[in-house]
């Protein structure tokens, strides 16, 4: 069965550009669309008219969303949906794990730490298939498709997903890992030049990057895969690394059950995104999963 994207909309600057890269990628793959928008059900506490009103709005949006979807593909298949509850939960809680969500995002500052406090990062963390974050930023002559590599099993299905974009748009794969103990302090980003390189002389360092280039070879054989070590900040290495990429991909480890929450790699990427960030939900081959996996606890 294909997937099937659904595309959250609202109307919103950040809405329109998850809108364009939704489709485009939907039109290239003969994926069939989903337009979503939410009603907060807390409507219907002001009112029976609010909540009419609020169920009247959404229909004319997704009227006014389908329209633009027709100006950009015409061969795209697509559907409208109206969901109730809070947007994230709402959203996140729609597509079956082998679809894919997409969704805009503002840019925001870097925050460290746990909080929530961005509805990207809460779809994310909820969502039990793969998770597009599109932010609201030109796109334009942007290269390479980058994966961040931390040796759990949410690589695999990271680094496969990245080896398939980089086949389909005709572009480089970079491998980014920042081993365990990597420095968070302000002073590594000074050092961020030299302290990123294509070799390390950890041995289960160099083992883990040689084992997820060869899964990005065996998923896409003509790509050109690049690695590169990172000592310092996880986060900041990504997002350095993909500053000018066309996409970034990160994987969600899933050893602790099927909906594990995004980890503080993932969050502050999000909380500091530059470039459109796919979270990859997926299982690997059982080969593929041992490799990595003694390569990071070896």
């Amino acid at each position: 069965m294909s997937a099937t994207y659904y595309i959250g909309v609202d109307g919103s600057g950040p809405s329109r550009a998850a809108l364009r890269w939704g489709v485009r990628r939907a039109a290239e793959r003969n994926a069939a669309v989903v337009l979503v928008n939410t009603v907060d059900d807390e409507w219907g506490l002001v009112g029976r008219d609010a909540a009419a009103d609020a169920e009247r709005q959404a229909r004319e949006l997704l009227i006014e969303e389908s329209a633009r979807v027709a100006e950009l593909h015409t061969g795209v298949t697509l559907t409208t949906r109206i969901v109730h509850g809070g947007t994230a939960w709402a959203l996140a809680t729609l597509p079956s794990p082998e679809d894919l969500l997409i969704v805009g995002t503002h840019k925001t500052g870097f925050l460290r730490g746990r909080v929530l406090g961005s509805r990207s990062v809460q779809i994310a963390s909820a969502a039990r298939c793969s998770v597009a974050i599109v932010p609201d930023t030109t796109l334009d002559s942007r290269h390479d498709v980058v994966v961040g590599v931390d040796g759990t099993d949410g690589s695999i299905p990271a680094v496969r997903m990245g080896a398939q974009e980089a086949d389909r748009l005709d572009q480089d794969l970079l491998l980014v890992h920042a081993p365990p103990g990597s420095p968070r302090s302000d002073a590594s980003r000074s050092e961020s030049g030299r302290n990123d390189s294509a070799d390390d002389r950890s041995p289960q360092t160099a083992r883990l990057m040689q084992d997820a280039a060869a899964v990005a070879a065996a998923t896409a054989s003509r790509i050109t895969v690049r690695r590169r070590i990172a000592h310092r900040d996880p986060a900041e290495a990504l997002l350095d690394a993909s500053f000018d990429a066309a996409l970034l991909i990160l994987g969600v480890s899933a050893r602790h059950g099927e909906n594990t929450l995004i980890g503080s790699v993932t969050h502050d990427v999000l909380m500091n995104i530059n470039v459109p960030v796919l979270i990859a939900r997926g299982v690997g081959n059982t080969s593929d999963t041992a490799s990595l996996s003694w390569a990071a606890s070896a």
